[in-house]
């Protein structure tokens, strides 16, 4: 009953502003007000992850352990910049020490990505699509594939992308522009 209550008032929530919210999850009973949070970055944080991954289990272990340690850091969250850039600072983190304990996972599993029952014809379209930038990112920099991943993966803006890399906005930039650049290059010429 009460986690049906909290999922209610989660709901009611969902509406607020990300700093109400923030302030709510900080207060005792702020359960309902931390469910809204975890409801509204559990899959850009989920994708960041799969996207840098590839692979369903570590994104979902990553993601888990991402809002954990959100949530046990929430006493010393100080509204310096948004929550998202917070939370995905977190989730950076969380990925170096995956990488660093890990070796380099192939991303040719990304035209696995679960989608809502397309036709069988555009599976197969998405899926030679997928295969073919995942081919490209792999052969990205460092920086760039992490840029890319916050950006577009992680639904996260370039100022907050900017300090989750820490690094200026305009670097942020740079790096996007390039890797779609080179990822351009390397898919028109994966097409001739």
């Amino acid at each position: 009953m009460e986690n049906q209550l909290i999922s209610i008032q989660a709901n009611t929530l969902a509406e607020q502003s990300e700093a109400d919210l923030v302030r709510q999850a900080g207060t005792t009973g702020g359960q309902a007000a931390l469910a809204a949070l975890y409801r509204r970055y559990l899959t850009p944080v989920y994708r960041y992850f799969y996207a840098r991954t590839g692979d369903v289990q570590q994104a979902e272990d990553l993601t888990a352990q991402t809002f954990v340690a959100a949530l046990e850091g929430l006493p010393r969250y100080r509204e310096r910049g948004t929550f998202a850039g917070w939370l995905f600072t977190i989730a950076a983190c969380r990925l170096a020490d995956h990488f660093r304990h890990q070796p380099a996972v192939p991303l040719d599993d990304v035209a696995d990505w679960p989608s809502p029952d397309p036709p069988p014809e555009v599976l197969v379209e998405h899926a030679e699509q997928v295969t073919c930038l995942a081919h490209a990112v792999r052969t990205l920099s460092c920086g760039r594939a992490q840029a890319v991943a916050l950006h577009f993966f992680g639904e996260l803006s370039l100022s907050e992308t900017a300090r989750v890399m820490d690094r200026s906005k305009v670097a942020v930039k740079s790096l996007i522009h390039r890797a779609l650049r080179d990822l351009r290059e390397r898919l028109d010429d994966e097409r001739e």
